[in-house]
């Protein structure tokens, strides 16, 4: 590349020289052409005639290497890029391999995703309801029960009247039987307080 650019600079200056003569002989040209003098005149014009072809292989050859040049950069470019993409694959396998190549990475992933399945297996056994042995009876059963409960809890409640500071109980009519209303008497009334009050 450092001999091409000299080249093409000593090719610039070889063209603005051989530009100046040129030029000399057109002004010579036109002197002798004034002067009468058309031998002379013609001879410049012959001169300028061959000045101008140096210049137009000058000008080819500077064409040719300033190609050429722009070829080399292009090269250079090429190789460095080239040298570019080899040390990011160099750089790519190593990685691969440290990783274990491909096929080991799918393995630990497909490690990765059995275990979250897994985790998520128990999970949902973990938060199953779990049956009670000797528990296995349906909802009527169980419905049947706790009627029976309150029941009772309002058997309790109706057997007894609160008379003050003590409870009398009052015994209920058999199921199945029409209860009859009972009313005390004043007296009956006061004779339940006198009993209760000596039962004190």
């Amino acid at each position: 590349m450092a001999k091409v650019n000299d080249t093409l600079e000593t090719l610039e200056k070889r063209e603005e020289f051989v530009q100046r003569k040129m030029d000399d002989e057109i002004t010579k040209a036109k002197k002798f052409s004034a002067a009468g003098k058309k031998r002379e005149a013609l001879q410049c014009i012959k001169k300028k005639k061959m000045y101008e072809k140096q210049i137009e292989s000058l000008v080819n050859t500077k064409m040719t290497l300033e190609n050429q040049k722009m070829t080399m950069e292009v090269m250079n470019i090429n190789r460095e890029t080239l040298a570019a993409q080899q040390a990011a694959a160099k750089a790519m396998q190593d990685q691969t391999k440290a990783m274990g190549g491909v096929e080991k990475v799918e393995d630990i992933m497909d490690q990765v995703e059995d275990g979250m399945q897994d985790a998520q297996e128990i999970q949902d056994a973990m938060g199953r309801e779990i049956g009670m042995p000797g528990l296995d009876a349906d909802d009527d059963e169980l419905l049947a029960e706790l009627e029976g409960l309150e029941a009772e809890d309002l058997a309790k409640e109706l057997g007894t009247v609160d008379l003050g500071a003590q409870d009398v109980p009052i015994s209920l009519p058999n199921p199945g039987t029409k209860p009859v209303a009972k009313v005390m008497t004043e007296e009956e009334r006061e004779l339940a307080e006198l009993e209760a009050s000596m039962a004190m």
